[in-house]
């Protein structure tokens, strides 16, 4: 793993009044000092009258980053801090719009608490204004002081490279050892209000009849008596263990059975959320090609992505002739 940027490395020679890397944010900026902790030299943020008033960390001032490398920010709140229910943020601000994305969140709820914020950039990151600030919890108590003791980023080349890589193919529907021919597909396990877990890589989304079955020397699925626009199949991609910062292309090739009514669709349904994704519009026994590109956020949060129709093609039966995740590369 190479280092490229230590604030530890850097904190003896750092000048706060004239950085244009380590700044003061919000609307009424705090003050930042460096000051001793536990004997290790630490950025302090003090004088905090707003949720907003943090540290920003100007990536666009360290030209030899890449979409990929890892931001981690270490740090623990002021002794002095009053007690109650806060949140200390890590956020990607765009330089030109100032629009700000939450990227991980620390929540804790007392004083001298120490946290770690850690996130992969992609490409529209290395532009980006990083901060550092309470969140909503934090607006409560906004006086609350905190510590930066670490900034560290950090390239490891399996999040950075995508040629010839063995990984490139994340899932195919062909070589998938779980799909037997005559066999069954594993039902959904419903485990809490976030998503699914399941084992492997497909299941069965709430009650169809689903036959795995030869077409044309190839495995293939037949989705069948479905009553319910869920009555459908699954790709459990937390078992993909995808990568952070990545872009990847989700391609499902398949066929309506029998009549299917005005209005339908067939569509991507990323859970949680419940989004749909290239939605196409389907005929009585046509040919379709779903194909969706993972973006970063997806790519974060979803657990699961849902092979569906709208309400208006819930008992429609389908079949499904490929499947295959291929990862792109960096974002």
């Amino acid at each position: 793993m190479q280092i490229l940027y230590d604030l530890q490395q850097e904190i003896e020679n750092l000048e706060l009044d004239s950085s244009e890397l380590i700044v003061p944010i919000g609307d009424s900026p705090p003050t930042l000092t460096i000051s001793v902790v536990d004997d290790v030299k630490t950025i302090l943020i003090k004088d905090r009258v707003e949720q907003i008033a943090g540290l920003g960390f100007s990536l666009n001032t360290l030209p030899a980053l890449r979409a990929g490398d890892r931001i981690t920010v270490t740090g623990r709140v002021s002794s002095e801090s009053p007690m109650g229910s806060w949140g200390i943020a890590l956020s990607a601000e765009e330089t030109e719009t100032r629009k700000a994305e939450e990227c991980q969140l620390a929540q804790y709820t007392s004083p001298k608490s120490l946290f770690a914020l850690s996130h992969i950039l992609c490409g529209s990151d290395l532009n980006s204004l990083f901060a550092v600030q309470t969140t909503r919890w934090g607006a409560i108590n906004p006086i609350m002081d905190f510590y930066i003791d670490s900034i560290l980023i950090s390239r490891d080349e399996k999040y950075s490279s995508v040629a010839e890589d063995p990984r490139n193919i994340v899932y195919s529907f062909e070589t998938d050892v779980n799909l037997v021919p005559g066999g069954a597909i594993a039902s959904v396990d419903i485990s809490d209000s976030e998503g699914y877990v399941f084992s492997g890589f497909l299941a069965e989304s709430g009650n169809p009849t689903i036959i795995i079955f030869m077409h044309e020397n190839k495995k293939a699925i037949y989705v069948s008596k479905r009553n319910k626009d869920w009555d459908s199949i699954d790709i459990n991609l937390q078992s993909l263990n995808l990568l952070e910062g990545n872009k990847y292309q989700v391609t499902v090739k398949g066929r309506m059975d029998g009549n299917v009514p005005e209005g339908a669709i067939i569509t991507f349904q990323g859970i949680p959320g419940y989004s749909w994704r290239n939605n196409q519009s389907i005929e009585s026994n046509q040919e379709f090609t779903l194909r969706h590109t993972l973006n970063h956020a997806e790519v974060d949060h979803w657990t699961t992505l849902r092979i569906t129709t709208n309400t208006a093609g819930a008992t429609v039966p389908f079949y499904i002739y490929g499947i295959e995740i291929k990862r792109l590369g960096l974002l």
